[in-house]
Order: C-alpha cells, then structure tokens, then sequence
C-alpha cells in the first residue's frame, strides 16, 4: 500500500504555508504604515491557517451548534494570540493598562483571518481549483503591501519591512506552485486512478524549486538592498513566538502553583518562611530596569516539567478507563454452541457461453462508444462484468488483477476517462484507434476461453 502523506499532510502544508505567507506581506505592510516591525511572520500565520483547515476538515463535531460557534470562537483565539505577540500589547496588559493595549498591534489581528482563510479549504476535491485562484489573484495582488510599506517605511523600519516581506514573498512562491502541483497530481489520480504517489519525481520536483528559490533569494536580496542581519532577525521571529506560546500554556501552572503556596504558608508557623513564587513576565522588551532572563528561563524549565507529568499522568488515565470501556463493550455472551450446516446443491449443467460481438446500439468510432461496447462484450463473457456503482477505474484495477490483462481495454478505459472527465478534448488519433482496439480486445476475449458466434 502507498504512503499517503504526500496528499494528506504535505499538500495541506504547502496550502497553508502559501495562505500565511501572502497574508504575512500584508501584515508587513500595515505594521510599516503604522510606524511598527513585524512580529509575525509566516510560519505563524501559516500554522493559524492550517489549524483553520483542520477544523474545517474536522471528522468529528459536525453539528449546525459546532459550526456556528466553533468558527467565530477559534477565530477570534487566533486573532487574540496574533495581537499578543507584540511586547507593548503584553507590557501594557502586565500595567494594567488595557485600554492602551487595545489600541495597539491592531494588525495582529489578521491571525483571525488566517484561520478564516483555513476553514475555507474544507473539500478536498477543490484544492487544485482553490490554490490555482489564489495564484491568479495573490501573485499581482502582493504589488500593492510592496508599495504601501515602501511609501510608508524610512529608515531602519523600511530595511525590516523589506526582510519581513521578502521572506513571506519567497516562501510564498514556493508553496504555492508545490501546491499547485501536488494538487493537480492528486485530481488527475481520483479521476484516472493513476496513482502518483509510488513515482518519485513530485519529490525531485520540489527539491528542485526549492534549491532553485534559494539560489534566486541571494541575488534578489541584493538587488532589493536586505541587510543579511534583518533576514537573520526574520529567522528568530518564530522562535520568540514559540516561547511566548510556552510562557501563556504554562501560566495557569503558575498561578495554581502561587494558591497553593498562600493556602501553606496560613498553615505553617509564623517563624517559618515559605519563598514566594514569582511569575515569569511576558515583557520582553527590556523596559525593566533589571533583567530576569535567568528567573523566567527556569521558571519555564520547571513548568515545562510539571505540564509533561500532567499530560503523561493525563494519558495513563484515559489509556485505563479506554481500555476498561473497550472490555466492557466486548464482553462475550453466555456460551452457546452453534452449528451452521449448508445444504449441498445438485450440480447444474454449465450453460452454454453467449455469443460475444460488438453491440450496434454503440458507435465504435469515438473512445465512449468504443468502451461502453467493450462492456457490453465483458458482460456477455461473463467473467470481468463491470459491478453497479463501480468507477472505470476501479473496474480497470480489478479487472487486471482477476486475469483481463489485454492492453486494449485498459487504453478504452483511459480514454473513456480522459473522453468523459478531461476538460481537454482527446486528439483525433485518439478516435481513429477507438474501434481497433475495440476489435483487439474481442480477439483476446476470443482467444482467451470463449468462442464467439460466427
């Protein structure tokens, strides 16, 4: 059986990798109109998107509740933590002051729309016509956040508007034509049956595009003027917004942890001291006048520690009950023996094979014809008669692998599938060698077993 990781996890990679990229140039641009860097980047807005797409891909909570609620909540989650990653929205919250929070990192919020853009991507039967849109629409849309942060940015902002946006732009390109690519591979192999994953050139394919974008990223960045140090600043991007995401996962820790020590430290004697638990602080900024690098570094360490125990101790639990549940669904039944006899039946005489020929209610000069009159034939044989509700395909695949191994019905089959389902019309030679391999396949039907009428 082939591996279906390529379709099922690189695909939806390369669609959400293109979505957070393009939607990261026009982040980048707002920040440099507002006066401000870039604090996402498009590996965050690429992993909101793909979060998006696996909600709208979800097999589970279907229900008309879960989609009205679900979408504007988790949206709106996504949007909270894209506006959390600028330090003056977290040095402003730790103040107090929220109301100057509230009015910065306005931007931020377009992590709501990656997730937005994420759950439109909820048919998998249209990712080839969904990404082929995006290319058409997005690849002269990028123009115009090139030119608004180019007219808004001076300076030291517009050398780290260019970084933020140069990046976003490369890994866009790359993604979406990968994209583009697998998508189309994954169609044509739903409507022929030919099946892409078991040849290895869409992964030469896209090592080649991506050695290809990095020999024309160094060139490009010259041209436009990148410092190296402003791409090399655009690389740990994701790294602080990591640590920012295990500094919120792990306060509730702290928290617990700080009411755990009060309720203590009432019960022990007052000549005994109890150390106070310090919370780790979400201002990066370095407006403190001391730093506490060191505190939060094991703070998180710690943590970090404390949430594995809980999530193993967590699983040990579940596992348990799971399996407790799993011999309590299955439990057998009161033993009782059974026997189950078949009765022989008269052996009946064979009767004689039907004659095979072409039907001529079928044109036999054009590929439907020709395959719906190569049916007609298997179904007179009696041997590969084709099932109710079966594909061409599928009937192709088990056919073959029950002994019709004629190359001529496996050309009709193809060309019926590329005739009825291609929107490209089949070239002329096509038609022309429809009723010859039609006739090939009656002689190996012929020869094969069964005797035609004269």
């Amino acid at each position: 059986m082939r591996s279906r990781w390529p379709a099922r996890v690189l695909l939806p990679a390369a669609q959400s990798l293109a979505e957070g990229s393009w939607l990261a140039v026009v982040y980048a641009a707002l920040q440099a109109a507002g006066g401000e860097i870039a604090y996402l980047g498009p590996i965050e807005l690429s992993v909101l998107t793909a979060a998006g797409m696996a909600w709208g891909r979800r097999a589970r909570w279907r229900s008309r509740t879960a989609d009205a609620l679900g979408l504007p909540l988790l949206a709106l989650v996504a949007g909270l933590f894209g506006w959390l990653l600028d330090p003056d929205v977290r040095f402003a919250l730790v103040q107090g002051n929220v109301t100057l929070a509230m009015s910065q990192h306005l931007p931020g919020l377009l992590g709501a729309v990656a997730f937005w853009r994420g759950d439109s991507h909820r048919l998998r039967e249209e990712d080839a016509a969904s990404i082929d849109r995006l290319l058409r629409w997005a690849v002269p849309g990028l123009a115009v956040p090139w030119l608004i942060g180019y007219a808004a940015a001076t300076g030291q902002l517009e050398e780290g508007f260019a970084a933020a946006a140069f990046m976003a732009t490369v890994l866009f390109v790359g993604s979406a034509f990968t994209a583009l690519g697998l998508a189309r591979l994954e169609a044509v192999r739903i409507s022929t049956g030919s099946d892409w994953r078991g040849n290895r050139s869409w992964l030469f394919m896209i090592l080649g595009l991506a050695a290809a974008l990095t020999l024309l990223t160094i060139p490009a960045a010259a041209i436009l003027h990148i410092p190296a140090r402003s791409l090399l600043g655009t690389l740990a991007g994701p790294l602080q917004t990591l640590f920012v995401l295990v500094v919120l996962l792990t306060l509730p820790i702290f928290l617990l942890a700080a009411v755990v020590a009060d309720f203590l430290s009432s019960l022990l004697p007052g000549s005994f001291h109890l150390a106070r638990i310090k919370l780790p602080s979400l201002d990066f900024s370095g407006r403190g006048q001391s730093s506490d690098v060191a505190t939060t570094i094991i703070s998180l360490i710690v943590a970090a520690i404390f949430l594995v125990d809980l999530l193993v101790f967590a699983w040990v639990i579940w596992d348990g009950l799971r399996e407790r549940w799993r011999r309590l669904n299955d439990a057998d039944p009161a033993f009782e023996e059974r026997a189950i006899i078949v009765p022989v039946a008269a052996p009946r005489e064979r009767a004689a094979p039907r004659a095979l020929h072409a039907r001529g209610r079928h044109a036999t000069d054009d590929p439907t014809g020709a395959y719906l009159a190569a049916l007609d034939a298997l179904a007179e044989d009696g041997r590969w008669v084709r099932r109710e509700h079966e594909t061409p395909a599928a009937h192709l695949s088990r056919s073959r692998g029950e002994g019709l191994v004629s190359p001529s019905f496996r050309r009709l089959a193809l060309a019926y599938q590329l005739a009825r389902y291609s929107p490209r019309p089949l070239p002329p030679r096509e038609h022309v060698r429809s009723a010859g391999r039609l006739r090939s396949l009656l002689g190996w039907l012929h020869g094969s077993g069964r005797t035609p009428d004269a």
